[in-house]
């Protein structure tokens, strides 16, 4: 059986480009008389293995065919290697842009992870080498970098990434620009959150514009406020309750009530219903402005307004009847929030019992104090706080005791203000050992004690003239790293002084440069009065001298210790000279003039 005739690749491509020339209309015009019309060439051996002869003249017909042929399809053979080579550069970009798609993805998760653990600087150097390698940042972790930066008041910082997502291509929303607007708003940077709004490429909402009103109102800036209101408005955003009642308060606040009302009318009429929030506003600006019976109408109105007094509402008027000496009326409240169903709430009771006690109706006080727990409310420490200064300022300390005790046996833990209560009873009524006893309890009790803690203690020590235990106390502050301030360095220097330990008074008092505590004239005036009455007058001078040079402001006791002790020394003339001059100059008054003169 013959073998199947074998095609050679060369001949089959050459007869496929012959084809399409064929097929081409130009080629047909330049090439219309060339004969095609060929057989398929063999393989190079028949089945003899012999190669076919072929007539010489059909081969020159073939050469001449076949070099016309190259002639017509070298411009195509060039058209198409060109289009490979484009083909092959858009390819290489695809390519580009995919990689650097994938290496953006990587770029975004390692933004994600830093920022998720707080290396907020390093996540800002990323975003910066991404946006220089046109990586597109994820809006998510980008945002979260603003917040962050924002809550370390670096907006600076913050605004720099609200740059580059804007530049990168990347669509911020209208969160990362409200997240940016609130960091600029809580710093007071209000000019700042001001041009983010204007830039915005998104529409505002209203949290955006309730956050720069927060702001521009908090510092008194309300006209500027207004403005922004005209153009929210004018950009279709709709101001809704919190808006109304931000901007009523200011105006209660800069405007009075008055105009306040007529911007509530405004409110009402672009059909934003105010809640009783926006009303407690305008009670409060009503009490005041000493309004309180216009602001108890206000109050009994509200309901017929679709609104429901709650207890705040009654709070800020109790307060205000208390403050003007209305206390019976403050009871009468008190009854009518029961009556209309109104729970009084621990701080409603501890207005009233603050006030009575105050004016000293501690008996009233008490009974307030008692019915709390028939209205569901369990007295406070700030319920208890204001019967024990009003046992201790009438000097009834065992009556403030017990109380004490009263209070720990109801589950009510007394605070530091507590005993810094009970300590200046006890320091005051000379019974500083039993403050120091009680001092040192604190911390056992759970309650550490505070810098004036200490300092009514060392002072109540000083004035009875234990400044031994009182510098131990001193010591005994720096070992717990409570720092001492320079009420704590005066009650010392003032105790050794009347001990008459002035150099000791006068070392610690330099000791004061060291530990940047920088005296006062009460400071000066115990050294000088301590060198005066050891007759050191000379050295009073100088240290007055001192004081004035240190730019500390003398005091009229300054003048009046110096001119004792001057007629303490038997300098009778220079006293009553140096009292004359000062008295004309306006620098000692008449009454303090008779008292030295006296005492000359």
């Amino acid at each position: 059986m013959s073998a199947a005739p074998v095609i050679s690749s060369g001949s089959n491509q050459f007869l496929s480009l012959s084809r399409k020339f064929h097929r081409c209309s130009a080629f047909r015009g330049r090439a219309g008389s060339l004969d095609f019309s060929l057989a398929p060439v063999t393989s190079s051996e028949g089945e003899s293995g012999r190669k076919p002869e072929r007539p010489r003249g059909r081969r020159r017909k073939i050469r001449r065919n076949r070099a016309a042929a190259v002639s017509v399809a070298e411009p195509a053979l060039s058209s198409n290697s060109r289009h490979q080579a484009v083909t092959a550069r858009s390819s290489g970009a695809s390519s580009r842009r995919f990689f650097r798609g994938i290496e953006g993805l990587k770029s975004n998760e390692r933004l994600h992870r830093l920022v998720r653990e707080g290396e907020l600087d390093d996540g800002l150097r990323l975003l910066e080498g991404m946006y220089r390698r046109g990586e597109i940042p994820d809006i998510i972790p980008c945002t979260s970098l603003i917040r962050g930066f924002c809550k370390l008041g670096e907006t600076r910082k913050a605004g720099r990434v609200l740059r580059i997502i804007e530049e990168s291509g990347a669509s911020p929303d209208v969160i990362t620009y409200n997240v940016m607007i609130s960091g600029f708003c809580k710093l007071g940077e209000t000019d700042n959150a001001l041009r983010v709004l204007d830039r915005m490429s998104v529409a505002p909402d209203v949290v955006t514009y309730n956050t720069i009103f927060q702001s521009l109102c908090e510092r008194g800036k309300l006209e500027r406020a207004m403005e922004v209101l005209d153009g929210m408005l004018q950009r279709g955003c709709l101001p809704d309750v919190f808006t109304y009642t931000i901007l009523i308060e200011a105006t209660c606040k800069e405007s009075g009530v008055g105009q306040a009302m007529k911007l509530l009318d405004e409110m009402r009429s672009k059909g934003c219903k105010p809640d009783v929030v926006t009303y407690n506003v305008l009670i409060n600006g009503m009490c005041k402005e000493g309004r309180v019976d216009e602001a108890i109408r206000f109050l009994s109105y509200m309901p017929t307004y679709g609104c429901n007094p709650n207890v705040i509402s009654h709070n800020i008027v109790l307060r205000s009847m208390c403050s003007t000496g209305r206390w019976m009326d403050a009871e009468k409240l008190l009854e009518d929030m029961v009556q209309k169903r109104c729970s009084p709430s621990v701080v409603t009771f501890n207005i009233l019992i603050n006030f009575l006690c105050r004016k000293g109706l501690l008996g009233r006080a008490i009974s307030v104090l008692e019915k709390m727990p028939e209205y569901g409310c369990t007295p406070n420490s700030l319920s208890y706080n204001p019967l024990l200064h009003g046992f201790c300022k009438e000097k009834k300390m065992k009556r403030a005791i017990e109380y004490l005790e009263i209070m720990v046996s109801r589950g009510c833990y007394p605070d530091i203000v507590t005993y810094n209560t009970l300590l200046t009873a006890l320091c005051k009524d000379g019974k500083v050992e039993v403050a120091v006893e009680m001092l040192h309890q604190l911390g056992s009790k759970g309650c550490s004690p505070v810098l004036i803690t200490y300092n009514t203690v060392i002072d109540g020590l000083s004035k009875v003239g234990k400044t031994e235990t009182a510098l131990e106390l001193l010591e005994e502050m720096v070992v717990k790293r409570l720092r001492p301030d320079i009420i704590t360095y005066s009650s010392i220097v003032a105790g050794l002084s009347r001990e008459g330990k002035i150099e000791e008074a006068i070392r610690i008092f330099h000791e004061l440069k060291n530990l940047s505590v920088r005296a006062n004239a009460i400071t000066y005036n115990a050294i000088i009065l301590g060198l005066c009455k050891l007759r050191q007058t000379d050295r009073a001078i100088d240290f007055f001298a001192y004081m004035v040079s240190r730019g500390c402001m003398p005091t009229e006791s300054t003048y009046t210790t110096l001119i004792e002790g001057l007629a303490y020394e038997g300098m009778a003339k220079e006293a009553l000279d140096l009292l004359n001059e000062l008295s004309s100059r306006g620098v000692v008054k008449k009454n303090s003039m008779q008292n030295v003169v006296v005492s000359i």
